[in-house]
């Protein structure tokens, strides 16, 4: 029989066309996804992959395990989420949400979805990274994922998308800046600047860059930091001066200054993933209402 959280390994596998991406995207070591899959194959009883220099290559037997493995792995999910509705009172709709959204949106939406009785709501920190596989897994219902406008993310197969917020990326200066009292500045203005920046996952390890490129500059990083709250304090210091969206900047400190991106502008949109029939539920579908309601409140002057 096969077992559903190695037919997920493979299917990660299959998809990145190598243990070691997989490994990265499922949060396990590269040996760890090899003596899976050599697990696998002795329990199906035949080849699925070929072992190659640079990844693997799927045997004919792979292939068409890859082709149904996704559709098995979904509808394992569903049935199970199913089952917990049988026996849940209240139903409880599960929420991952990346920490920025959860500093301002997150709490708008829980505001308005009380009104609702009969189901609980439960919000849980979740990288958008990992969210879609948060899905698969049946450990939340919805997902808060981003992208950026000049390079939007790849869809996930088998998932469904819901646009929500267009989220506008800011420039951080301090306040002793000559531009801090600008209404808006582009990046070109800034090209000779010190930059500190806000590391992120792939596939975004980048995206500074890609941005300052488009407006025509090779930017000079001096500081790189995983927290949103020490780019402003980098940015208070006198260190640097910093692209940030707009929801970081919710609590603002009073000794840096933000403003709007001259043309060209670029933007992080926020969306909901959710499995394929999820709107079918109508707790689930109640809450993606209430988040588009909320998200066009927040986006409107």
């Amino acid at each position: 029989m096969l077992d559903a959280r190695r037919l997920n390994i493979f299917a990660v596998v299959a998809e990145e066309g190598s243990f070691t991406a997989a490994a990265e995207k499922l949060y396990l070591s590269q040996p760890a996804v090899s003596q899976q899959m050599a697990i696998l194959e002795r329990e199906v009883g035949v080849q699925l992959m070929k072992r190659m220099p640079r990844g693997i290559e799927l045997t004919p037997a792979g292939e068409v395990l890859a082709q149904r493995a996704r559709v098995i792995l979904d509808s394992m999910t569903e049935l199970e989420s199913e089952l917990r509705r049988l026996v849940d009172a209240p139903r409880k709709v599960r929420v991952g949400a990346f920490s920025t959204a959860g500093a301002h949106f997150i709490p708008l939406v829980v505001k308005a979805y009380r009104e609702h009785q009969g189901t609980a709501l439960s919000v849980v920190s979740a990288n958008a990274v990992e969210v879609p596989g948060q899905l698969r897994d049946g450990a939340i219902d919805i997902g808060l994922v981003w992208d950026y406008d000049f390079a939007p993310r790849p869809p996930e197969e088998g998932l469904h998308l819901t646009p929500l917020l267009t989220d506008p990326l800011c420039v951080v200066l301090p306040t002793d800046h000559p531009f801090a009292d600008r209404d808006e500045v582009s990046l070109l203005e800034l090209a000779d600047e010190p930059w500190i920046v806000r590391v992120h996952r792939r596939p975004y390890r980048e995206a500074f860059e890609t941005v300052c490129r488009i407006a025509g500059f090779e930017p000079h990083v001096v500081f790189r930091t995983e927290d949103y709250q020490a780019v402003q304090g980098l940015v208070a210091a006198g260190m640097g001066v910093s692209l940030v969206p707009a929801l970081t900047l919710v609590v603002e400190r009073p000794d840096i200054v933000s403003l709007p991106l001259a043309p060209p502008a670029f933007a992080r949109r926020v969306s909901a993933l959710t499995l394929p029939r999820a709107e079918r539920d109508p707790a689930v579908a109640r809450l993606l209402r209430v988040m588009q309601e909320v998200s066009t409140a927040v986006s409107s002057p």
